[in-house]
């Protein structure tokens, strides 16, 4: 059964400040619009504000309330119980929604959450079980500060020993790449959480577009993007932008380059053997062509046969290839 969305009487505290669209309140929570509408349509979860000759807008008061909802949802109470006590959540103060101080302006739902310790055999469990609110809770609270970490110590046992394990799933149930999506998701979380604490993911004070440097990511071979994403994330974590390259990487890499014109390049090579290494030197070279003077990084853990410009740096651990990039870029 499904409740009705209201539109309740602005209160003094809705109509203090400002109020933001769907797509600010989804950044801002690190969710996706279409989960807002849904919380919105089923739990009546949506924007109280309606402006003449406009759509509805969030309120102060509302994205309280899904602050409490996404933190409930995640920690695994039913949804329907979540929205129950998110429309009985005390209003907030004015200022939620006001100018933000630096670093504030997306809403971390885990600043205040006690870090718990990684058990990658609890995530197989749960990813096995497509028990989606165990797995969401863990990856939130394990390292959540240090994405590198979170990688090594929970992410990528989980991810080998499940690629490991014999299975009879039903159609549409596959562990793996639903480990995979969830944790895409949570980087999703701490990259906009980093990136605001660092003074904006893409726009600075007064709407101004973010001058801060850029590192283009690229991944090669078949295996490697969530490793890039990761990454990209913990770049952010320590204060540099990063933007990724996805698809046909090869090809567009001399494009990406022209457009995002970053301070440097970090290209990873996946253990896929010679096919990666193929391409890494290829997309290297597409890079050095195309702009001689921006520092490039190999990253490849192991020996790879890969050759290279004498001016390319190669970087064999994650942790020296994010201090490397930090300490050209940062």
């Amino acid at each position: 059964m499904t409740s009705q969305a209201h539109e309740p009487e602005p209160t003094a505290t809705q109509t203090a400040g400002p109020s933001l669209t769907v797509a600010a309140v989804a950044r801002r929570l690190g969710v996706a619009p279409a989960t807002l509408r849904t919380w919105d349509r089923r739990y009546g979860l949506g924007p109280s504000e309606h402006l003449a000759g406009s759509h509805r807008r969030y309120s102060a008061a509302d994205v309280s309330r899904l602050l409490v909802m996404r933190r409930l949802t995640l920690e695994g109470v039913a949804p329907a119980e979540a929205a129950r006590s998110a429309l009985s959540a005390a209003e907030p103060s004015a200022d939620v929604l006001g100018a933000p101080a630096a670093g504030a302006e997306v809403i971390d739902a885990f600043a205040d959450a006690v870090p718990m310790a990684a058990d990658p055999p609890a995530l197989v469990a749960a990813a096995a079980q497509f028990d989606n609110a165990a797995v969401r809770w863990m990856l939130a609270r394990v390292h959540p500060r240090d994405v590198l970490a979170w990688w090594t110590d929970l992410v990528q046992p989980a991810l080998e020993a499940l690629d490991k394990r014999a299975a009879l799933e039903s159609p549409g149930e596959h562990a793996a790449p639903a480990l995979v999506a969830a944790a895409f998701s949570e980087l999703r979380s701490r990259a906009a959480v980093s990136a605001a604490r660092g003074g904006g993911a893409e726009r600075g004070e007064a709407g101004q577009a973010d001058q801060r440097p850029v590192v283009l990511a690229v991944p090669t071979g078949r295996s490697s993007d969530l490793l890039v994403h990761v990454l990209a994330t913990a770049m952010q974590e320590n204060g540099v932008r990063a933007k990724v390259l996805s698809g046909p990487r090869t090809r567009a890499v001399a494009t990406a380059v022209d457009r995002v014109r970053p301070a440097a390049v970090l290209v990873h090579v996946a253990a896929d053997g010679g096919a990666a290494d193929l391409e890494a030197g290829q997309t290297v070279q597409a890079v050095v062509d195309t702009a001689p003077e921006i520092p490039v990084f190999l990253h490849r853990e192991g020996v790879g046969q890969v050759e290279l410009p004498a001016n390319v740096h190669r970087v064999r651990t994650l942790t020296g290839a994010l201090h490397e990039i930090v300490a050209v870029v940062g």
